[in-house]
């Protein structure tokens, strides 16, 4: 439904020079339709074999990036015209940042806005970043834009006992931490954050407790961390959060049993 609109904004990006990589995961409404009704030369189209999920989706669109730099795109939000270009400059003149995101406007089905998330705005420098990130994700997903040569040494990543809990970038945000690269923002809104029911992120959200959504999540990072045999002052903190996280989505969960 959003689709089309979501390749016109990056087509019509104020930065024309680049590589769009579009991932169809089988889907199986008129996608793949819309997608072929494009000419421009700057797509590339995969298609999946089969349905594998949004983790082996975005790694077999990252692996096929061969820029210095790749960013990322949901299917059904909408870019700001100088998005590229912007995160472009900043990471060309930041050569110490690996990733850098943007603000986010939500919006509905019909474009209108939905308000703001707070935890973006509030958190914008590395060490903002940093230290929210111990707690919950503080980035817009689709917002970014990262060092392709470093990203792929990590992908995006999801354990097989998740439980339906983990999320595909919060463990890519804290292992980049956790191995001293910097995360920053440009302090602007760079993308329309589509709110709607069909929605795969809020459909997720909404259907788990968010604080086990974070447990898992950093459970699974932690676990990763200790098979590389790395451990530091960031995974500690991490796991004492986790262990908060527990404890809150186990309160949550009390207390939504003895509502009335």
């Amino acid at each position: 439904k959003y689709l089309q609109k979501a390749i016109d904004s990056i087509l019509h990006q104020t930065l024309s020079d680049f590589e769009l990589i579009i991932v169809n995961d089988c889907s199986t409404d008129n996608s793949e339709a819309i997608i072929k009704g494009y000419s421009d030369p700057r797509i590339k189209y995969i298609i999946q074999p089969k349905n594998a999920g949004v983790v082996v989706a975005m790694n077999r669109g990252l692996q096929a990036a061969t820029a210095t730099y790749v960013a990322v795109m949901h299917a059904d939000d909408i870019s700001f015209s100088e998005r590229l270009a912007k995160e472009f400059s900043y990471l060309e003149m930041h050569p110490e940042t690996a990733v850098v995101a943007g603000f986010i406007e939500n919006i509905n089905e019909a474009e209108k806005p939905v308000g703001k998330w707070d935890e973006d705005r509030k958190n914008t420098t590395a060490a903002q970043i940093k230290a929210e990130m111990i707690k919950g994700n503080c980035i817009a997903h689709p917002t970014v834009m990262m060092r392709t040569d470093v990203v792929k040494q990590y992908g995006y990543t999801s354990s097989p006992n998740h439980k339906g809990y983990a999320v595909e970038d919060y463990p890519l945000w804290l292992h980049l931490l956790a191995d001293g690269y910097v995360i920053e923002k440009i302090a602007e809104p760079l993308l329309y954050y589509r709110v709607h029911t069909q929605s795969a992120t809020g459909a997720f959200l909404r259907s788990r407790n968010p604080f086990f959504v974070n447990y898992h999540s950093k459970k699974f990072f932690l676990q990763q961390r200790k098979n590389a045999r790395k451990w530091n002052d960031f995974d500690k903190k991490i796991q004492i959060s986790m262990y908060r996280d527990y404890v809150m989505g186990t309160l949550k969960e009390i207390k939504k049993k003895l509502s009335f």
